[in-house]
């Protein structure tokens, strides 16, 4: 059996317009779409607190009768003493940085660095983003359907991570510096 992964990364706080992420969405006719949101949240339909795109693509895959699951970690990442008035100034320098570019750019190499602003390290304790990462690996593993197209949407922040530990899958809008990796498919079974 084949089974196609597709990770699609997204801005978070309302700058992935929901209209271009369902176009995207359905350019790849995905059979499972893997959100990052808890899991366990999806089932509370707790969903309030995740980011906007994220709600748009659960609630899209729902209405369209595609598996849909989460994987997000529950893993607080917050430095101790962060209040939320911290990270929203955080996102209000970031949206000032990201002028002319659209959120797909923020997929290629060449722009990940440009988010990180100052005082972001004294934001996210990194030992604990490292455990989300790998709580979020994990999810996706325990949830992934064994063969079809499988659409993996998750912040640009996690890119990387995703890009070194998920070795067969795609990411369309990322320039690996030639690796390209527009058709890879695994067998199952």
């Amino acid at each position: 059996m084949l089974r196609k992964i597709i990770v699609i990364g997204t801005l978070h706080a309302g700058i992935t317009p929901n209209n271009e992420l369902k176009e995207v969405i359905e350019s790849f006719e995905p059979d499972q779409l893997l959100v990052e949101i808890a899991n366990d949240n999806i089932v509370k339909n707790n969903l309030s607190s995740y980011p906007p795109e994220m709600i748009f693509a659960f609630e899209w895959a729902k209405s369209n009768n595609v598996k849909v699951a989460g994987f997000d970690s529950k893993i607080d990442v917050f430095r101790g003493g962060v209040m939320p008035k911290d990270n929203q100034a955080m996102i209000e320098k970031q949206k000032k940085l990201i002028k002319k570019l659209s959120w797909k750019d923020f997929n290629k190499i060449e722009n990940e660095k440009l988010l990180d602003v100052d005082g972001l390290d004294e934001l996210i304790d990194q030992d604990k983003e490292s455990v989300r990462e790998n709580d979020m690996l994990k999810n996706i593993e325990a949830n992934i359907i064994e063969s079809g197209t499988i659409v993996v949407i998750t912040g640009t922040a996690h890119l990387n991570f995703f890009e070194r530990n998920i070795k067969d899958a795609i990411f369309p809008f990322r320039n690996s510096h030639g690796k390209h990796r527009l058709t890879l498919d695994i067998r199952k079974g």
